[in-house]
């Protein structure tokens, strides 16, 4: 059993409709790596859309030929009769991924730290495409063990922008 999940996170995530638990008791939207924890990219798409959230990139640093990919994302949304907005870079190299999609990876980085600073779950919870592949593995043969009903996330390469 891993640590319980930050009580302002699980407000948060309640608030989102992102708390919802299968039959084993296992969040649907994330789960914990080792005490940190770790939520879904198509969750965290989810909570934006349904929150509204307005973004864009801008492709900072190419170079395909070695792998290297750095991506800003400007991300906006409403709050208390305010805009807020936040801007992240998602960055992806041979350094920190053996994903043959560079550009995919940076953009869903990118996309994902913006979303989780403007949902107020920065620092509480992280996304799976943040995580080191090695601990993504520990953490799901661990999950295993515990009889965890952890999934390999899927990487795709989908770029769709709203």
């Amino acid at each position: 059993m891993g640590k319980p999940i930050d009580s302002r996170a699980l407000a948060i995530l309640k608030k989102l409709k992102l708390d919802q638990k299968d039959d084993q008791g296992q969040y649907k939207a994330l789960w914990d790596c080792h005490g940190t924890w770790v939520m879904y990219h198509r969750y965290i798409e989810q909570a934006g859309a349904e929150n509204g959230i307005e973004y864009f990139y801008k492709e900072i640093e190419t170079n395909s030929a070695d792998g290297i990919v750095v991506i800003r994302c400007t991300a906006s949304m409403k709050k208390d009769n305010f805009k807020h907005e936040v801007t992240s870079y998602g960055e992806s190299s041979p350094k920190n991924t053996k994903n043959s999609y560079p550009y995919a990876m940076a953009e869903k980085r990118a996309y994902d730290r913006c979303f989780l600073k403007l949902l107020g779950l920065h620092g509480f919870v992280y996304s799976e495409h943040e995580m080191p592949e090695e601990k993504l593995q520990k953490g799901r043969a661990s999950a295993k063990k515990e009889g965890s009903n952890l999934k390999a996330p899927v990487k795709s390469g989908d770029n769709s922008r709203r």
